[in-house]
């Protein structure tokens, strides 16, 4: 088993020029039956003399796309974010971020309410449509149950 996992180590480190993080990272997202910390990568790759890369290794970059609109109030995004404050007294007090951000111009408005329901959620949204100073055409959410409407028997 231990030859096994040094195989994949050095497979892995010579074909895609991985780390010792991302080589302990892939071994457990694709082998979960193989068990390797990163620390174990590092001895491996620094016994086989794999732990630099060679020079004219070219490094990986990781190409991102953000998700961007050119009209502004064409897509506004939406979430919740769930916090845990401590009060004067050491009390735990639950509070809902709401945020709303446009993806054309990144302007953001953020509110913070003591309950998390539908109600809430439409009073944020009265106040994101007062406060951007453009018409919105979609808000977008992640379906979370404040976002959504109430069947007529409940």
């Amino acid at each position: 088993m231990a030859s096994e996992i040094e195989e994949k180590i050095i497979y892995l480190r010579t074909t895609y020029h991985l780390g010792p993080d991302q080589i302990s990272w892939f071994i457990q997202r694709y082998h979960p039956e193989l068990k390797v910390s990163e620390s174990t990568a590092y001895r491996v790759l620094r016994r086989q003399g794999l732990n630099r890369l060679p020079r004219n290794a070219k490094r990986r970059t990781v190409q991102t796309h953000r998700y961007e609109k050119q009209v502004q109030g064409h897509h506004i995004q939406v979430d919740v974010k769930f916090l845990t404050c401590k009060s004067p007294d050491g009390v735990s007090v639950k509070r809902f971020q709401y945020t709303a951000i446009d993806d054309a111009t990144c302007i953001r408005a953020l509110k913070i309410y003591a309950s998390h329901n539908q109600e809430t959620a439409i009073k944020f949204i009265d106040h994101v449509v007062e406060r951007f100073p453009f018409r919105i055409h979609t808000v977008r959410t992640d379906n979370g149950h404040e976002f959504q409407a109430r069947s007529p028997g409940m």
